[in-house]
């Protein structure tokens, strides 16, 4: 355990029960934060609010100062570590409410057979909700991995996978030891989300955006990634391609935003629908992709 502000509550919700649990906090060699050549390492152990507090974050990456800034309260960001974050569990009000534990059959989440959120469906459909994750996509982050047999370097992308009962690949017996960002020139990049409370709450759409500088006028290198749409952190790589090279004109990015997102599989969840998250998709993407423009331009 490194905070512990998630496998604490899961305790106290009855959804876990530990024989033994090992703190890891004593280990300063996993929250140290530095710059090595091209790349910035930050170990697993560091905490949110370390991360956001960083003058090497802050310099280089300004959309992970936005997103570990977002994550819970103060006191969980002094806690909480990006490694848990990255490692975060899905959620679904019918497995992490525990006020409503016997109100229903057990779902696929609590050991049951079956989702209560899509009906008839034959997996579960909790949702991936952590703020730092599609900032670290879109920035190309690597994730640096031991275990008892060897370690291992995945980019991010490859760490998660499309089930919500396990959603990342680390092994029981593995652990995450630090994440390393490349850093580009001239980047930009912004993170916007929207959640119903204003703090100590998850997103329930989140998205990252990182651009190079223009050139002439036009979007170049575009990246964005979504959170709280599906059971991991998604990469659109169909809207990235549609935007990138094309003019920063408003009018023509939302009929481009409108078209890369329009086959996103996207579950509804707190009583949202689809289409309304969709909608609040495309606002963020607008939104952070705006930002980022601004930004940019003031770099020239």
């Amino acid at each position: 355990m490194a905070g512990g502000t998630d496998i604490l509550l899961k305790i106290k919700q009855r959804l876990i029960s530990p024989i033994k649990i090992i703190s890891l906090r004593g280990v300063p060699e996993l929250t140290k934060i530095e710059q090595q050549g091209r790349f910035i390492s930050i170990g697993a152990f560091a905490t949110l609010r370390q991360v956001k507090e960083s003058a090497l974050v802050q310099q280089f990456f300004p959309a992970l100062v936005q997103a570990t800034g977002r994550v819970g309260s103060p006191q969980l960001r002094n806690m909480g570590t990006i490694g848990g974050n990255v490692c975060l569990d899905t959620r679904c009000v019918y497995y992490n409410q525990q006020a409503w534990e016997g109100a229903f059959e057990p779902c696929f989440k609590r050991g049951g057979k079956r989702c209560h959120v899509v009906k008839k469906g034959t997996r579960c459909y909790a949702l991936f909700c952590a703020d730092t994750p599609p900032v670290l996509l879109a920035l190309g982050a690597r994730l640096h991995i031991a275990g008892p047999v060897r370690e291992r370097e995945v980019p991010i992308a490859e760490f998660y996978q499309d089930d919500s009962l396990c959603c990342h690949r680390l092994q029981a017996d593995e652990l995450l030891m630090n994440i390393t960002i490349p850093i580009e020139q001239n980047r930009v990049s912004v993170y916007s989300r929207f959640s119903m409370r204003g703090a100590i709450d998850f997103p329930m759409v989140g998205v990252a955006v990182t651009l190079q500088r223009p050139d002439n006028g036009h979007l170049i290198n575009p990246k964005i990634a979504a959170t709280g749409l599906q059971s991991k952190p998604l990469r659109l790589h169909t809207l990235e391609q549609l935007l990138a090279g094309k003019d920063m004109n408003i009018g023509e990015m939302e009929k481009l935003i409108e078209e890369g997102i329009k086959d996103i599989i996207i579950a509804r969840s707190k009583g949202m629908s689809s289409n309304y998250r969709r909608s609040l998709l495309k606002f963020l993407i607008e939104r952070a992709l705006g930002e980022c423009i601004l930004k940019a331009e003031k770099m020239k």
